[in-house]
């Protein structure tokens, strides 16, 4: 294998390979609860955890409490590593990305770390970023001895907060304006102050007669929204007016407000924080905007966290509940950039009035 000297990447990155070699040094995958702590008699052992850096090269990784790391090629044994050098080696991984203080973390500053990772076949820090899984395990149910091997997606609480969904041009939401004139469309959009999403969206709704929902600007994401629950782009819609009209952020208060408000009168409001559990697990798991979804779980396994102290949790499947309310209180709706997206200003189509709000949801720090 040929040395990549000129890796580089975040905290965030660099987590992932942090979890990998953690992961194989523990042998031992452990649950969180929904306070993201860690239940000391939850855990799943790790049987094999399998790489695919180039498409059709898989390589197995096994590690046996008190013995060497073996690596597999099609079953074939081609390297060992001694317990003793990857304990070492990740601690001084965790304490190269918790002593970065900003920008990216370079191999070639981590003196022999590249000789390690050329010795166990690693060429690559991140997965595929199309991908909701980050790393492949098979693990062991230790009720019934199943083995099975699933994916999952990785968030690290080390550096910046993470995005659970990323805004894109595909993440405008499209609301209809009746009442006003170019002459307030103008003084609107001339708003630039430091929050002038919030404001522009503040100001819309003291001057015009009615601002409401219209529809998504991407087919494929309002698709993938009704995939989740027919009434979800509306849920969300009043989410969006609650964030921006009404300066709420957090989505465990958003969700406090829809349940008060109930704006789709359900006869149970708290419908509302059942479907929003929903969303966020699926874009957590599965489920990309602006990509065509099947409606199941990519990242199948569930979902691990790389914690600030180094420990590494996860949400499984049996766990599925605390994962989603972990979701639903860690979470916050984020307004996005502008100069990006094309939102947060008042056009004119067929002389009517509309505005596009873009969402983009973010982990809190």
């Amino acid at each position: 294998m040929t040395k990549n000297r000129n890796i580089s990447g975040n905290k965030g990155e660099w987590s992932e390979i942090y979890t990998f070699l953690k992961l194989l040094n523990e042998g031992k995958l452990y649950a969180a609860d929904d306070d993201l702590k860690k239940i000391d008699d939850m855990y799943f052992p790790i049987e094999k955890i399998r790489r695919e850096e180039v498409e059709g090269v898989i390589l197995d990784y096994q590690h046996y409490m008190g013995e060497k790391v073996k690596i597999f090629h099609n079953e074939m044994l081609i390297k060992e590593i001694e317990p003793e050098k990857l304990n070492e080696q990740v601690e001084f991984l965790f304490n190269q990305i918790f002593s970065t203080r900003k920008g990216n973390l370079h191999l070639e500053t981590m003196g022999n770390f590249d000789d390690f990772l050329d010795a166990i076949c690693v060429n690559k820090i991140k997965a595929n970023s199309k991908l909701k899984a980050d790393i492949i395990l098979e693990l062991v149910d230790i009720n019934t001895g199943f083995k099975q091997f699933s994916g999952f997606s990785i968030k690290s609480q080390i550096g910046a907060p993470s995005t659970l969904m990323n805004a894109s041009k595909a993440t405008n939401f499209i609301f209809k304006i009746t009442g006003i004139t170019d002459d307030i469309m103008n003084i609107i959009n001339s708003i630039e102050t430091k929050e002038k999403v919030r404001n522009r969206f503040k100001k819309l709704y003291e001057l015009a007669d009615n601002v409401e929902f219209y529809d998504i600007s991407n087919r494929i994401f309002k698709d993938n929204l009704e995939m989740i629950d027919s009434k979800m782009p509306e849920i969300l819609a009043h989410a969006m007016v609650y964030r921006y009209r009404d300066n709420v952020k957090k989505y465990s208060q958003i969700v406090d407000l829809l349940c008060e408000r109930n704006p789709l009168n359900f006869h149970n409001s708290e419908i509302y924080r059942y479907k929003f559990k929903k969303l966020l697990c699926a874009s957590a798991l599965g489920m990309l905007p602006a990509t065509i979804w099947d409606g199941k779980d990519e990242a199948n396994g569930g979902y691990i966290i790389v914690k600030s102290n180094g420990d590494v949790l996860a949400y499984h499947i049996y766990n599925r509940g605390e994962f989603e309310n972990y979701l639903l209180n860690s979470t916050y709706l984020e307004a996005s950039s502008t100069k990006k997206h094309d939102y947060a200003k008042i056009y004119k189509n067929n002389d009517e009035y509309f505005i596009n709000m873009n969402i983009q949801i973010r982990f809190k720090a």
